[in-house]
């Protein structure tokens, strides 16, 4: 009898239903998503003095239109669903926290993660993760439905990951207000799996690795292990016990300020057409 196409093992279980089921239209849906992500980063980074131009204000609502005709963030939630079951950035995170040594042994518990923007169950169904998945938009009934900045900081987890979720929050403050949150979340000792498009690192005005190694550094995480895929930045961080001190805050909002500054590259301007930027707002730095 001859075996059912899909049915090899280890493919990742669909979650639910999904109106979308062809994989060209879920790539044309995520692409056109982040397109869009980014020409309102650029849009947002326009008005210097916090006041937005008629113009600037034209063109935000018109990407807004875009992206609600596309189908908005539900869109762009099932297409993940299709995407990310073909490419399962969860296999780096196993792999990574074996190397390190961190895969519990018989008897000892489950380490305790935490997963930022969920589109799948693959992290839950580990037997050795005891996650708690969230999503501000949840495609799953054991995706908890929460936004990520409501949830308090406990510096309970073992491991935060927060893969492709970082590049869609919508301002660079914001996503520096997410790395420091996601440190807070941490017990000493513990890890940060981030993954971006390599475009947010490789295209962008105001980012580059060694930068965001740098952010990450001053907020108190310390690289580990990174690596690319043609599309797909990874990055493991270590949160160091040492909290930063003043000088520390003090140095992030003076190097990353908002608005975010165009980085000096040596790649042609032409290259740099990505406006992904992290900043630290003196507020929060001052709470933290």
């Amino acid at each position: 009898m001859a075996k059912k196409r899909g049915s090899r093992a280890g493919q990742p279980k669909p979650l639910v239903p999904s109106a979308m089921k062809s994989l060209k239209r879920a790539r044309h849906v995520t692409s056109e998503f982040h397109r869009i992500q980014r020409e309102l980063d650029v849009v947002a980074g326009v008005s210097k003095d916090g006041t937005p131009s008629a113009r600037a204000r034209a063109d935000k609502q018109q990407l807004e239109r875009q992206l609600d005709s596309l189908g908005g963030r539900q869109a762009y939630q099932e297409a993940s669903v299709l995407t990310t079951a073909r490419h399962r950035t969860c296999k780096w995170v196993f792999s990574v926290l074996t190397k390190l040594g961190m895969r519990p042994k018989k008897n000892q518990s489950p380490l305790r993660v935490l997963e930022i923007g969920a589109v799948n169950t693959q992290l839950l169904s580990v037997p050795w993760l005891d996650v708690r998945a969230i999503d501000i938009k949840s495609q799953h009934p054991r995706i908890e439905q929460v936004d990520f900045f409501d949830v308090p900081p406990k510096g309970d987890k073992d491991v935060v990951v927060c893969a492709m979720v970082l590049n869609c929050v919508e301002s660079a403050v914001k996503r520096g207000r997410m790395l420091a949150d996601a440190r807070r979340h941490l017990k000493p000792g513990g890890y940060f799996f981030l993954m971006l498009p390599r475009r947010c690192v490789e295209h962008s005005q105001f980012c580059t690795v060694p930068v965001l190694e740098s952010f990450m550094e001053l907020l108190g995480m310390r690289v580990v292990e990174n690596k690319t895929s043609p599309k797909v930045f990874f990055a493991c961080f270590e949160k160091i016990r040492k909290d930063p001190t003043a000088e520390d805050r003090a140095e992030v909002v003076k190097r990353f300020p908002d608005p975010p500054r165009a980085l000096r590259r040596k790649n042609g301007a032409e290259a740099l057409t990505d406006g992904f930027a992290v900043a630290v707002a003196a507020a929060d730095a001052a709470a933290r």
